[in-house]
Formats: C-alpha cells, structure tokens, sequence
C-alpha cells in the first residue's frame, strides 16, 4: 500500500485528481520496475541493509524520484525478512556489555575483543562468527531477505497505479459507489466482500438500476482510522469488478486536511481481489453445522430491499428440513448503531422476510427495540455470537412467523 506522500496528484478548485502515467513515463515505469525486480532478486538470502544501498544507486530524474520510491515500496511489500542469527539479539549484547564492563574494571592491560566474544561464544557453544553475527542481527538493516513473491514489471506497474487510488481513500470523509453488475450474483458478491472488509456502508437501489452504496471513510471516525482506512483500500478492486462503476469520495488531503472532492469511474477492471468470504459469519456457520438441528444452514443468496429505505443483505439463510421455511442472518458485531436502527426502521417499514439481526452488545441496543410481533428479531451477545443462541433466536422466529 502506498501513502499519501508517493502519490501523484493534481488540484484543480477543490477537486483532487491523480496523475495518470503517459506513454513516456509508462515506459520508463515498466524499466524501473525491472530494475527493481531485478535487485531484489539479487539480494535473496542477504541483508536489508545491503538491499537498500543497491537501489539507492539507482540513477533517477528529479521528475522520477516519487514514481521510483512508489514502485520500490511496492516490491519491498513484497519481500519476507527476518532475523538471520538463531541468537537472541537483545540478550547476546547485554551480557557482551557486562562482560566488558567487567573487563574495563579488572588488572591488566585492558579490554580484549576476541577473548569477550570467545567467552561469550563458548557459553552458548557456537562459533565465534555466529557471536559476531548475532550481535545486531535484530536490526532492520541486519534482516535478510529469505523470498520474494514478485510480479511482472507490468503487473507492478499496474498495481501502482491501483494503489495510487487506493492511497487517496486513506484520506476519505465518506464514499459514494453507484454500481452495475451483469447478474444478482455479481450483486450478492459484491456485498459479501465489503463486509468480509468489514466496512460501514448503507445500500439503496438505483431507479435506473444498479445499486448506491454510502460508504463511510476512515476520516468520519473518531478512532482505528489507519486500520480502516486501510480495509476501504482494500475493497476498492471489488468496487471496480462491477460491470460499471461510478465513485466520488469527499477528502481531508494533506497535513492541513484541506476538504477536496475525487471521482474516477469506468468499466469492469480485472484486479487481484481476495476470494468470496462471508466475513465474520465464517466461523459462526461452521459452529452451526457442528450443532444437531433441523435447519440446513448455508451463505444467504437473497438481497432484501424495501424500496425508498434500503437494502438489506443477510450472511445465511436457515432453511427448514420438513417444510421449506427460511429465515434469515445478519452479523452486525462491527458496525454502528445507526447502522442497527437502520434495520429497525426497515423491519417497520415493510421488510417482510424473517431474519435475526445479531448485535454487539458494545453497540448499546436491546432485544425488545424489535416487539414480539415483529418479522426480524434482534440477538444481542457479549464478545462473539453463540451458536446455540443463533439457533434458539432462530426457532422463535420461526414459530412466531408460523401463526
């Protein structure tokens, strides 16, 4: 992920642009690139430090610097380090310091260097060399390369131009998406993964078809901004799957955090994106499966709209063995409590379907805001949904939706 500082934009009123590379400087990026990759090829199995100070040699025009740094940052991300020494770093120098500090306090003609590390090494039964070698080898600089999962320099190249984008969401007050798939299951997936990144975000259906998605950003947070931030990045590539894409994004750029609009869009855009996930309902599902009962339990495929409010989206759908009757799940541990309410007023305005809403308790909402003759249910839990409870809250709804 790139930050603020190596992205390329330009202003023009209180609109934020990125640069795009032209035919110039998409080449020289494809040969920066290269060279990159080639370096760090290079340097497997040696240290950082040396790492560093061959790409430092790199020859770069002024016009170049923020560009090369980008996609260098980008390979480095993709690079395994760790500590080459089996020594524990920290507890090797503190007793090579009380070793010396005996051996400036003792008769005789001073300190010797070798006998220290000799000493030292015969008490740990290594060699010398692997003392030496040890000595700082927790350091940045002293960690070596073991493996590096690198792209094509046209690939690299394509992320950072995906991660410039990316960047720019860090800095997001709020999102808007208006989106259009081919199909409903490009819809259904679409919604799993921008809560597999556990996003808060409101859904409502277009007129003209297609969905609008709200999506709060890491800059209308009070806290955890940096993480948040961070899974809004993520969840771009899912955004710019659809069959057409529209995104404005309202920002605090720069140390001032001066308040600028961006807006990019276009087509489908084939980018690396996680698998279909179903986020925290993942786990919850496999406890449910393991529980003897007379539901079979799976990832929801439906979408729940009542027109004018909102779209709903539930994780699983239970489905009665004997009669084929279905409720629904939804997992809100994460989100807001306005996001909560939201499916109160949905419920209240039409939303016929049976489904139980699990909350976090640390959201401050309880079961009876949804009365007993209400077609959803509210389960709240402590620290993570049970799957007894599911199954109980589940029952009777059920049961109240039969009379």
């Amino acid at each position: 992920m790139l930050t603020a500082d190596l992205v390329h934009v330009r202003r023009r009123g209180d609109r934020l642009m990125v640069v795009p590379l032209d035919a110039g400087m998409q080449t020289r990026a494809n040969a920066l690139a290269a060279t990159a990759l080639a370096i760090i090829r290079a340097h497997l199995g040696l240290p950082r430090g040396t790492l560093l100070e061959a790409w430092s040699q790199v020859a770069l025009a002024p016009g170049e610097v923020r560009l090369a740094r980008g996609l260098w940052k980008l390979a480095l991300d993709a690079c395994h380090f760790d500590e080459g020494a089996a020594l524990d770093s920290v507890e090797l120098r503190r007793d090579i310091f009380l070793r010396a500090a005996r051996g400036r306090r003792a008769p005789g003609p001073g300190l010797d260097r070798a006998q220290i590390l000799a000493e030292a090494a015969q008490a740990r039964h290594v060699e010398v060399s692997a003392v030496e070698q040890g000595l700082y080898a927790d350091l940045p600089s002293a960690h070596l390369l073991r493996e590096a999962r690198l792209p094509a320099p046209e690939a690299l190249v394509a992320s950072y131009q995906l991660a410039q984008q990316q960047a720019v969401l860090l800095r997001a007050v709020r999102v808007r998406a208006c989106l259009f798939c081919g199909d409903p299951a490009g819809y259904r997936d679409l919604f799993r993964r921008l809560k597999f990144h556990r996003l808060l975000y409101t859904i409502a259906r277009l007129e003209r078809g297609g969905y609008a998605i709200d999506i709060d950003g890491p800059f209308s947070l009070f806290e955890q901004t940096t993480k948040y931030g961070l899974r809004l990045a993520l969840a771009l590539p899912a955004l710019m799957a659809c069959a057409r894409w529209d995104l404005a994004a309202e920002l605090r750029w720069g140390k001032e955090r001066r308040p600028l609009r961006y807006h990019i869009s276009g087509e489908k855009v084939d980018l690396p994106e996680a698998s279909s996930a179903i986020g925290e309902a993942t786990g919850l599902l496999s406890d449910l499966r393991n529980l003897a009962s007379p539901w079979q339990i799976g990832p929801a495929q439906d979408i729940l709209d009542v027109p004018g409010i909102g779209v709903c989206v539930p994780d699983l759908e239970f489905v009665d063995r004997q009669t084929g009757q279905r409720v629904f799940f939804e997992l809100l541990g994460f989100w807001s409590r306005a996001a909560v309410w939201k499916r109160v007023e949905m419920v209240e305005r039409g939303l016929g379907e049976p489904i139980v809403f699990a909350v976090s308790k640390h959201l401050r909402v309880g079961e009876e805001v949804l009365p007993d003759d209400a077609p959803a249910a509210l389960y709240v839990y402590a620290r993570a949904p049970n799957a007894t409870m599911v199954l109980d809250h589940v029952a009777r709804l059920a049961a109240r939706a039969r009379r």
